[in-house]
């Protein structure tokens, strides 16, 4: 039968090596966070030091999860 609905297109996943480059990406967007929360003229200092540090944690984790991609690779 003839199906009509648009069916997504795969795209290519990102190499087992590009993880640790995107955790690094991701920990330098939540340091640049944090250290741009220290201004004591920021009126969003709470946010972006909260956003900093969801950055920095998920940048982390998925940097040592494609560190040990890598290892078992």
């Amino acid at each position: 039968m003839l199906s009509l609905a648009a069916r997504p297109l795969a795209i290519n996943p990102l190499p087992t090596g590009g993880y640790p480059l995107l955790g690094l990406v991701l920990l330098a967007i939540g340091g640049w966070l944090i250290w741009r929360s220290r201004r004591p003229e920021n009126p969003s200092r709470r946010e972006e030091r909260l956003g900093g540090i969801a950055f920095a944690v998920l940048g982390c984790a998925i940097g040592i999860a494609g560190l040990v991609a890598v290892a078992n690779d």
